[in-house]
Parts: C-alpha cells; sequence; structure tokens
C-alpha cells in the first residue's frame, strides 16, 4: 500500500471514531434534557412552556364569557396556534399567562363549529358575467344549516310536495295537475367539522340563517302595513315585486287571490338568494288554441252583404310538459313532451256579398287586428312583470320547439335585423328584430335562432320573419315578445307596454 492511501484510511478511521463519541455523548446529555413545548403563534416562536395542558386549561377557563354567549363548554386556541413538544436545557420557561396574554393581544379565540362553503360553478354564468368567490357560513351545530336550508326550499315550494319527494312518494300524474320530479341546489355545498373565530359570524339561530340565505347576508328588511283597498298585486307593483316574489317573501301565503288583514305587517324585501334552488315540473295543462277567422265571398249575395256562416270554436288539447324552476322563476323553455286534441279548433267564416268591381281576392283574418307570432299550441312562460326587482318587458312564449316559425304580428317595417354579439348593450336579447307599426309602435322578437328577412323589408302580417331559439341571455329555447310606445333601446323615448292588456286581450 502506498504511503498516500496509508493516510487517506487514518484520517477516515479518526472521523468515525470521533463522530461515534460525539454521538454517544449527546445521546447520553438527552437523556438529562427537560420535555418542554415550544409556542408559535403564526409561525412565530412566542415562548417555551413547561406544560402544554396548563396553558389550554387558562385559555379555556378565562373566556368564561364566549362560553357564555354561544353556550359552549370549551374555547381554543387561534387556528394559526402551534405547541411542539421539545427537548431542553433551557429552565427558563414562560409561564402560560404571559404566553396567554400574547395570543388574546395577537390573535381571535374560537371554539368548535362547522363551515359550510358555497360554491359556484363557472358554467353557469354568461361570459359577460363575473362568477361569484365561494360563500363560506359558520354555525355552531350543523342543524342550525340543515333547518335552515329546509326553511329556504320551503319558500319556494310547499311542505307536502318537500316531504313527498323526499319519502319519494311522488303520486304518478293522470289528470290535469303538475308534481315536481326532482329538487337540488345549482351550487356545490361542502360541510366540515372546524375551529372558527369567535370574530367572525358564527350563525346559532336557523331563522336568522334562513332569512340572510333567502334575501342577502345582513340585508335590511323592508315591511309594509297592509292598508284598506291592498292586495298583493298592488303590494307587489309598489315595491318592485312580482307577485311570485311576494309569496317567497311571506310564504305564509300560498296564492296571490288570498285577502290581506288591514294593519297586517308584510315582507317586501328584494330577494337577493345566496344559494339556487332548483326543481324539475310535469305536469298536464289544458292548452286553448284560438280560432282564425276567414272571409269568403258569395256571388249570389248582394253588395254590402256580411253574416257569420260558421260560429267559430276554439281548440282545447292537453299538453304534457315539463320545465325548470331555479328560485321560484320557472324556466322560459316549456318542452311539450305530448299533445292531446280534446276539442278540434274550428274556424270562424265569414260570408260576404261580392266585392265591387276592380277587386279581386279574399281576406283572411288569422286573429283579429294582431297576429300572434309562434305557432300553435303554444305557452306563455313569462308574463310582463317585475322579476327580481327589474321589469320584464314584454312575454315569453314558448312549447314551439327550437327553429319553428316566428311570424310578424302586425304589418310593419323591419328596421332592426341584429345578430348575436358578445358585450354589446344588447347582448341579453342574443338575435333579435325590430318591425316598426302604424302609430309609433314597435315590436321586438328576442332569442331567435335565425332570420327569415332583412332590415328595410316590408311585411305582412303572418310573415314569417325568423326561428325561435335560445341566443342571449335565457333559460332555454323561447321566443320574447316585446311591444313598445316609440323606438326601443336607441335612445329618446319609449315605453314598454303589456301585449297581454294592450294587442291580446281576449287572450
Amino acid at each position: 500500500m502506498k504511503t498516500k492511501d496509508i493516510i487517506i484510511t487514518l484520517i477516515l478511521s479518526i472521523s468515525i471514531v470521533i463522530l461515534y463519541i460525539v454521538n454517544e455523548v449527546t445521546k447520553v446529555d438527552l437523556e438529562y434534557a427537560d420535555t418542554a413545548y415550544q409556542v408559535y403563534l403564526n409561525g412565530e416562536v412566542i415562548g417555551l412552556i413547561e406544560d402544554e395542558q396548563v396553558l389550554y386549561n387558562l385559555i379555556n377557563n378565562e373566556q368564561q364569557a364566549i362560553k357564555n354567549e354561544y353556550n359552549v363548554d370549551n374555547v381554543y386556541p387561534p387556528n394559526v396556534f402551534e405547541i411542539v413538544e421539545t427537548k431542553t436545557f433551557n429552565t427558563d420557561y414562560a409561564t402560560p399567562e404571559s404566553i396567554y396574554k400574547m395570543i388574546e393581544e395577537r390573535d381571535d379565540f374560537t371554539i368548535q363549529g362547522y363551515t359550510i362553503t358555497i360554491r359556484y360553478n363557472e358554467s353557469d354564468y354568461y361570459e359577460e358575467e363575473e362568477v361569484p368567490e365561494d360563500f363560506v357560513i359558520n354555525v355552531l351545530d350543523v342543524d342550525v344549516f340543515n333547518e335552515a336550508i329546509k326553511s329556504f326550499i320551503l319558500a319556494f315550494v310547499s311542505l307536502n310536495d318537500y316531504n313527498d319527494f323526499l319519502n319519494g312518494e311522488v303520486e304518478e300524474l293522470t289528470d290535469i295537475g303538475q308534481v315536481i320530479n326532482n329538487m337540488y341546489f345549482q351550487e356545490q355545498i361542502m360541510i366540515k367539522e372546524a375551529y372558527i373565530s369567535v370574530n367572525d359570524k358564527i350563525y346559532t339561530d336557523s331563522s336568522e340563517l334562513a332569512q340572510d340565505l333567502l334575501f342577502g347576508v345582513d340585508a335590511e328588511m323592508d315591511t309594509y302595513t297592509v292598508q284598506a283597498g291592498d292586495s298583493i298585486d298592488s303590494i307587489s307593483e309598489e315595491f318592485e315585486l312580482n307577485p311570485q316574489e311576494f309569496l317567497i317573501a311571506n310564504p305564509n301565503y300560498r296564492s296571490e287571490n288570498v285577502m290581506l288583514n288591514i294593519g297586517e305587517s308584510v315582507n317586501v324585501t328584494l330577494l337577493d338568494p345566496v344559494v339556487t334552488f332548483i326543481y324539475d315540473v310535469y305536469r298536464i295543462e289544458e292548452s286553448v288554441t284560438p280560432y282564425s277567422k276567414q272571409t269568403v265571398t258569395d256571388n249570389t249575395k248582394g253588395y254590402g252583404y256580411s253574416e257569420v256562416t260558421q260560429a267559430g270554436i276554439t281548440g282545447l288539447s292537453l299538453n304534457y310538459e315539463t320545465y325548470q324552476v331555479k328560485n321560484g322563476e320557472p324556466s322560459s323553455q316549456i318542452n311539450i313532451l305530448n299533445t292531446v286534441t280534446v276539442r278540434t279548433v274550428v274556424d270562424e267564416i265569414t260570408t260576404v256579398g261580392p266585392k265591387r268591381p276592380g277587386v279581386t281576392g279574399t281576406y283572411v283574418n288569422l286573429s283579429g287586428e294582431w297576429g300572434w307570432p309562434t305557432n300553435q299550441p303554444s305557452v306563455i312562460t313569462s308574463r310582463y312583470s317585475m322579476r327580481w326587482g327589474k321589469l320584464h318587458e314584454g312575454i315569453d312564449i314558448s312549447g314551439t320547439g327550437y327553429g319553428s316559425q316566428i311570424y310578424a304580428i302586425a304589418d310593419g317595417v323591419v328596421i332592426t335585423v341584429a345578430p348575436e354579439c358578445s358585450g354589446c348593450a344588447q347582448w341579453s336579447n342574443g338575435n333579435y328584430v325590430v318591425i316598426e307599426h302604424a302609430n309609433n309602435i314597435y315590436s321586438v322578437y328576442a332569442h331567435l335562432s335565425g332570420f327569415n328577412i332583412t332590415e328595410g323589408t316590408t311585411v305582412k302580417k303572418g310573415d314569417v320573419i325568423a326561428f325561435m331559439g335560445n341566443s342571449g341571455y335565457v333559460t332555454g329555447t323561447h321566443l320574447h315578445l316585446g311591444l313598445y310606445e316609440g323606438r326601443p333601446f336607441v335612445g329618446g323615448y319609449s315605453r314598454s307596454m303589456n301585449p297581454l292588456t294592450t294587442i291580446y286581450s281576449g287572450i
């Protein structure tokens, strides 16, 4: 062996011996070290204590006010608090009282409870909308949340429907009526045990939590005292609610036709729900099809002769439908699964004498002065009314399916053919058409799937102008029909009108 190799071997051997000796000395020393506890707050060392249980007991005993307020047996350190067991020769311990004082000054004590996280799904929002951040609720007992969410649900459905669904006792529908087939929340709701800071909002009362879930956290409740002559309709209109929203805010009423007691206090707060409760409805409903009016010429009659020779009879059918309801608001789309004819529609025929020389042809009046914009059968899914504090300026018509024809409701000139656009002022309308009629009246057809005319086209009542769709801000396939005095969407004077009370008063 070379001299160099011998030297290297000796150095390694000596190093190993030294490490062994140091290790043995240290091991012996640690046997005589004391067990102590290093206290950390928010990652920072705040002291060394001899007994961790003494500190825990001190925190619990000193915070009697917290225990009394929340009716709990134990109070705990902050969530950023940590105790680590260690070995030490240092006997200069901090007192539990001094550590407790630092914790009290720097952070919040906690109690054991539950956090409920409500997570909003990005897919449930339009591109133009901002997705809310997670909403966190703290409760002392999970039963507080369960009772609150039940109260929230019962603002939208009856107790019988709720219990039947939970118990799997939904009846099979065989006659006119409706049943609820499914109930669920749109958002993800996650519950877990946690230590909650006593300076955070902690719900101990299910009624308070149910109110905040329905109207928004810390919303100021607005009430009204019923006066002589008041009705649910008149109060709703005064406070920019629709009757359905009034019924949700006042679940002791189940129908907008009930009588109110003079002097009674009712809730007129605008709803701002934290969660979205959805239920699916299956129903069998009667549908009335208006009859058309036709005119035929009888050359054997004299000039000026006119007589109704066939009385019109409205058609009657049973529609088997499904639709969805979100927080009390029915979807704009009705899915008609089947239609059974009960009574066939019969057109009204008026026989007239021949026209004077030079006039040819016959006149067909589909529904009086104004025509209906869709095929039949159709369903009005949303009327002209306040909706979540904003006026729904028109009626929604569904049931005839995606791509079905949309008709001009009266003679006029097409002044707007607007394709769907993201970020523009009228993005919520999707594809839409505006027609100018006589006497400064305008009709709007929104959420279309496509067009059958161009701007500047002169149309007659009953002309196919477009096709039903679900573009823009919608909850399903339908037509939104708006009626205005003055041209809409361009500034200047324009006033929306209710089609059902102006041009369709007979429907």
